[in-house]
């Protein structure tokens, strides 16, 4: 003869509100009517975005201010990319106060130099493509230090390239006085941080386009000009006032000297 089966003792309904109210604990799980919406209102919120710290403002204003912003910070580190005469060029430097600046200059379809500019002093030196370049048919002389610094008077007409890139670490006193239909654009992300981006007209109609930091000081990170006789564009790595964290531009020895400067042309 076969067993019957177990009938099955009812549970009290007490016990089973209790299980169930065990299980919800322990998994979150819906148990009953109305348990979902109480679930759904112990799941976090979206986070909101960020307050737009340039809301409202005028964008001609918030644009020279980035420019006048960058120019007076203590230290800066800058790629630049420009065309210049007949030369095309890309440089990486560094300024420090007002008036000094260093670093890496290539001329394209010539060579590879460095530029040193202090207390008023122009210096530079660089491969044979670089220094053919800048005397051309004339016979290059020697250097004026042991270590091939040549100097140069600022006002010397051969490195007019030369100085306009330094004069790049100055961005307000390029700011175009006929600048004008200064607009904002939808933002965007440059180096993984949000950045507010304008353009605008420059003389002759030119294209101008600004990035603008949107963390902390509103600094001009990068800036473009299409057109014109001086296209090309320039990024600001770096930008630095006294007290920021560790890690600003300076020079190895940091001696002024134009024949202690460190050689970048070895890599």
């Amino acid at each position: 003869m076969r067993t019957a089966p177990p009938v099955p003792v009812p549970i009290p309904v007490s016990v089973a509100a209790l299980a169930c109210a065990a299980l919800l604990a322990a998994t979150a799980t819906a148990c009953g009517p109305g348990s979902a919406g109480a679930a759904a209102q112990r799941t976090p919120s979206a986070s909101a975005p960020a307050p737009d710290p340039l809301a409202g403002r005028d964008p001609a204003a918030v644009l020279r201010s980035a420019y006048e912003q960058t120019e007076s910070a203590d230290s800066k580190e800058a790629t630049f990319q420009r065309t210049i005469g007949a030369r095309q060029i890309r440089a990486d430097l560094s300024f420090e106060g007002d008036g000094s600046c260093w670093g890496r200059v290539t001329v394209f379809r010539a060579g590879t130099g460095e530029v040193l500019m202090e207390d008023g002093r122009l210096s530079f030196r660089g491969d044979a493509g670089f220094l053919k370049d800048h005397f051309g048919d004339a016979p290059v002389k020697a250097p004026d230090t042991e270590d091939g610094w040549f100097d140069v008077r600022p006002a010397d007409p051969s490195v007019a390239h030369l100085l306009a890139l330094c004069k790049e670490g100055y961005p307000s006193r390029a700011f175009p006085a006929e600048r004008t239909g200064i607009h904002r654009e939808p933002d965007t992300y440059q180096n993984g941080k949000p950045v507010a981006v304008f353009t605008s007209k420059g003389p002759g109609g030119v294209q101008l386009i600004d990035h603008v930091l949107l963390e902390g000081e509103p600094y001009l990170v990068k800036h473009w000009q299409r057109g014109g006789a001086d296209a090309g564009s320039a990024e600001y790595r770096t930008v630095r006032r006294s007290g920021s964290p560790a890690g600003g531009a300076s020079r190895a020895g940091a001696a002024p000297a134009v024949s202690q400067a460190p050689s970048t042309l070895d890599g």
